[in-house]
């Protein structure tokens, strides 16, 4: 497991580690600047001042864990950095700003002092390596165990708890983690493009928007945040240096959205309900790549064609600063965010395209998602007006560009349309492989529907020209920079603990050396898939099938022969006794029938922890731990069921394993197995445990189990992290009960690189019952089936 028993805690003391600690610095400086190359082991230094000399640029080697030998130098050809000095005298080397690379990024910045130690083979021993200073308030540490070692962030220690007043709740503390700040921590990111139409969608996505219609505004000088309700987000892109092309959809303002949230005026209904003096009517809003805010007015919308235009009016670098106080908008565009050139063109010519857009369901992970796919393996785009392209797309996605290879606009993202059956695009029909893509850290969007596209005409561009003339006389400056993104997704900043990792591990923390692990086929053999609520008549003992294009319910698994695991919230509308159907791992459907489920009799309050801290009675839920047993008719033929292993033994970020069926995986197939790690046990409530696993609908119920294929826990629902820290994590490990971790549900930042394109569309946290919950619950509902042995 990554961590042991025995948990190491260690800084950063030598140079011998430095190619493990993935952790970087708000000096990071340009290419040319001093480095350490943690691939290779070589520091190259330019322009050291040899006192009496000149200046030189050297190269050395790492010879020991912390000495470095002088491999070549040669005249400088200009002073890049005078503060670097050699004395001759003292034979002291000082550097003090050298980066450390890793897989050739930046990630840290260290003051350096070498000192000559062997005069004749130019040997250079460490004296001194300060990393350049956290941010305030921020903490650092080095996790390290069987499979590496990665850094550890937090501002936990030292926090400031909130007050508690027993009997009548807390008024908790707040802290956050501020954007500028984490990206002081954590290097961006940058691509070396495979093809031309990868950097075209990538440079594409410096000129797409996400799109809000409108805001409901308290006053900011009470809230935080002033937003109070939003019109739902799409996607738009420049199409001139202030006119935003976009969706019809995506210019609603609050009061369309009556009947969806409130009356007619739905933010001075709000406003009263809650006691807030709020207003809206002042959008659309529109969030920039660059972090950067504008606000518009809109000069177009057509019902016809489903789209609209913006011209921006006034630009922020700060969304919750009075619309008063924005400066502006400039009417240029800066650096190397540009406009993008409008082409018309058939769509049966359409070739291979990239879609840039910002789905909501992977706002979880940031937007400007770049998905590349080939127009002519749908073939009904030989014919026809509609682009189909096969990638995923929801609602946040609607306006966004699809360029070709040029970086010319072709297309507009219109909406998504089921295709189950592959019609339209072959390759989207479902599979019947069982988990094709094999173990993964996020579930990603891999389902039944394809994405239309609204083609670009010649009248299309006409209109827009009448309220911009500019459009189409000048094409847009080719882009010099490297396109960066972050180096953390957004959820990732919604965690106190951020975990920074090493290349030895997946996102999840589980260890890569692992992910073959034995424990994955044990897994997998021994979980299920909740077919029907009702009973199958004709099932009989042998039978089996080959098609797994399966729609499922839910997930559940095997603990015996005859006993299945599944959650309560699963069989929310099922009696005790009721009959279900299940699909084994090897084809076999098997009836079954409800024994129990704990929102009837499971474990109805919190731990006595609960009331002594808070002086008050807490609730587990209506489903109380969420676990139901079935029993089925007949034996699971060839199943090996999972043994229970103790779950109070389970240690944070120890490797986990998961098997599930996620709904919006049909095209990977079922037995979707996701690889994480352990988050911690809930201090208040003896029936949930949290993991940083995958969790997404249709994988509820899914087993959870350790690298020795034994059962520790189960899957009910998906979360955000922090939510599940603050009940495990904060009173367990630091004493803290009433601090919450303030979080920007608005503001997005683009995803970082990843090597899928696959939208994902899973929470990085998931939570549900311990494995000594749910062997209580079996006790219960079937005693004595459990075989011998079974009691750890």
């Amino acid at each position: 497991m990554i961590l042991t028993k025995s948990i190491k805690l260690t800084y950063f003391f030598g140079f011998g580690i430095l190619a493990f600690l993935l952790v970087v610095n708000a000096d990071a400086k340009q290419a040319d600047a001093d480095y350490f190359d943690a691939d290779n082991n070589n520091l190259t230094v330019f322009s050291v001042n040899v006192f009496g000399q000149g200046y030189f640029d050297v190269n050395f080697e790492l010879t020991g864990a912390s000495s470095l030998r002088l491999t070549s130098a040669q005249p400088a050809a200009a002073s890049i950095a005078a503060e670097n000095t050699y004395d001759p005298q003292t034979g002291l080397l000082t550097l003090p700003s050298v980066n450390l690379k890793s897989n050739g990024a930046v990630v840290s910045n260290y003051y350096l002092e070498l000192s000559l130690v062997d005069p004749e083979d130019l040997v250079f021993g460490l004296q001194e390596a300060v990393e350049a200073p956290l941010p305030v308030g921020v903490s650092r540490k080095q996790l390290c165990g069987d499979y590496g070692c990665f850094g550890l962030l937090t501002k936990l220690e030292g926090a400031v708890d909130g007050n508690i007043e027993k009997g009548l709740g807390s008024r908790p503390n707040q802290i956050s983690w501020d954007p500028a700040e984490l990206s002081s921590l954590v290097v961006q990111q940058k691509r070396e493009f495979r093809s031309d139409i990868e950097r075209a969608g990538h440079e594409a996505a410096l000129s797409t928007v996400v799109v809000f219609g409108d805001w409901c505004m308290p006053d900011v000088n009470i809230f935080p945040d002033p937003v109070l309700l939003k019109t739902e987000a799409e996607s738009g892109f420049f199409v001139s240096d202030s006119l935003i092309l976009t969706t019809a959809n995506a210019l609603k303002n609050m009061e369309d959205l009556a009947g969806q949230y409130l009356s007619a005026n739905v933010c001075e209904d709000y406003s009263e309900q809650t006691g807030t003096l709020a207003q809206s009517g002042y959008g659309p809003f529109v969030q920039l790549f660059d972090g950067r805010w504008a606000r518009g007015e809109i000069v177009w919308s057509d019902k016809v064609s489903g789209l609209g235009a913006v011209r921006l009016v006034s630009e922020t670098s700060d969304r919750k600063i009075p619309l008063q106080d924005w400066t502006p908008w400039r009417e240029s565009l800066d650096g190397d965010q540009q406009w993008l050139n409008l082409k018309p063109t058939s769509v049966s010519e359409v070739k291979t395209t990239a879609s840039v857009h910002s789905p909501d369901l992977a706002r979880i992970e940031g937007g400007w998602f770049v998905s590349i796919k080939d127009a002519s393996a749908c073939l009904a785009n030989a014919e026809g007006s509609t682009l189909y392209l096969d990638h995923f797309s929801d609602f946040g996605s609607y306006g966004g560009p699809i360029v070709d290879s040029s970086g010319a606009v072709i297309s507009i993202i219109k909406n998504s349309r089921a295709d189950q059956n592959g019609g339209l695009c072959a390759a989207n029909k479902s599979s019947t492989i069982k988990n094709s893509l094999g173990p993964l850290s996020r579930y990603y969007a891999d389902g039944s529907y394809v994405t239309e596209g609204i083609q670009i005409t010649s009248e299309l561009i006409s209109k827009l020209k009448e309220l911009d003339p500019s459009i189409g006389t000048i094409s847009p400056a080719p882009i010099t920079k490297d396109i960066l993104r972050p180096g953390l997704a957004v959820e990732t900043a919604q965690r106190f603990e951020i975990p920074i990792l090493s290349p030895q591990f997946t996102e999840s923390a589980y260890p890569v050396a692992e992910l073959d692990a034995p424990a994955i086929e044990i897994a997998k053999q021994a979980t299920v898939a909740f077919l029907r609520e009702t009973g199958c008549a004709t099932c009989d003992e042998n039978r089996r099938i080959s098609n797994f294009n399966i729609g499922c319910i839910c997930t559940g698994f095997a603990i015996t022969q005859t006993l299945i695991v599944t959650n309560d919230h699963c069989v929310t509308d099922l009696s005790v006794g009721a009959k279900t159907t299940f699909l084994t791992f090897y084809g076999q459907e098997v009836e079954a029938e409800l024994v129990g489920k704990s929102s009837l009799d499971g474990v109805a309050e919190l731990t006595d922890a609960y009331k002594e801290i808070y002086g008050m009675d807490g609730s587990t839920g209506f489903h109380r731990g969420d676990v139901a047993l079935l029993r089925t008719v007949q034996p699971m033929l060839d199943v090996q069921p999972l043994e229970f292993a103790d779950s109070s033994k389970l240690e944070a970020w120890q490797p986990l394993i998961t098997v599930g069926h996620p709904a919006a995986m049909t095209r990977t197939g079922p037995w979707v197995t996701g690889v994480g790690s352990f988050v911690g046990g809930n201090y208040f409530d003896r029936t949930d445990q949290a993991y940083n696993l995958p969790a997404a609908q249709g994988a509820s119920g899914s087993p959870v189990v350790n690298l020795s294929g034994e059962l520790v826990g189960q899957i009910a629902y998906g979360g955000t992290a922090s939510g599940y820290e603050k009940t495990a994590i904060l009173p367990d490990k630091y004493g803290l009960f009433a601090l919450e971790l303030e979080i920007d549900t608005v503001g997005i930042t683009p995803a970082p690189y990843s090597e899928r394109e696959d939208i994902p569309i899973s929470a990085q946290t998931s939570s549900g019952a311990p494995s000594n919950y749910i062997k209580e619950m079996v006790e219960k509902w079937a005693p004595g089936e459990l075989p011998e042995g079974e009691l750890f």
